[in-house]
């Protein structure tokens, strides 16, 4: 049935990039603290999210990603460092530079990180009624979607090769 301006009322097309920023919200909210992580403040926690998918990045890539200042990207990154969940090396092409990558407990963490999302995520969608194979769709879908807003917006996609399934391939000229 049709709504009075001729739109499917079940058609929420036009909506899903509240969908997607309202659900992103939801499923950090309270995942840290599931697994163990509450005492990384959230930034903290974005910055060792994103070396680990783009290991060998930089100080200059964090702030480009997160929108943070160089001061707090450069100050987030020596906490974690301190902390013993990043790995600081010279840049072997700008000695000025340096290259980050997570340490093996840091992996263990976001491992147990993704778990706790995951488990929300299949336990909502179990709610909703949502199949297994309904579920794989899902995420294939957002994959495409991640690499094709990769692709348009000139953004390296993950270093790690196998981060979101299969890789499209990259247009001439990108140094992803």
């Amino acid at each position: 049935m049709s709504a009075p301006d001729g739109r499917d009322p079940d058609d929420v097309t036009e909506h899903v990039p509240e969908i997607l920023f309202d659900t992103s919200a939801n499923i950090r909210l309270r995942a840290p603290t599931e697994a163990g992580l509450a005492e990384l403040p959230p930034s903290e926690l974005e910055v060792l999210r994103l070396v680990s998918m783009h290991p060998g990045c930089g100080i200059l890539f964090i702030t480009e990603h997160t929108k943070m200042l160089q001061a707090n990207a450069s100050a987030t990154v020596r906490s974690l460092v301190e902390r013993g969940l990043l790995q600081k090396q010279v840049d072997p092409r700008d000695r000025r530079a340096v290259q980050l990558s997570p340490t093996r407990q840091a992996s263990q963490d976001l491992q147990a990180l993704r778990e706790v999302w995951n488990k929300r995520i299949k336990s909502a969608l179990t709610a909703a009624g949502v199949s297994e194979g309904e579920y794989h769709d899902f995420a294939r879908v957002l994959a495409a979607l991640h690499r094709g807003l990769a692709a348009t917006a000139d953004e390296p996609l993950p270093l790690a090769p196998d981060a979101f399934g299969p890789a499209a391939p990259q247009p001439p000229g990108r140094n992803g």
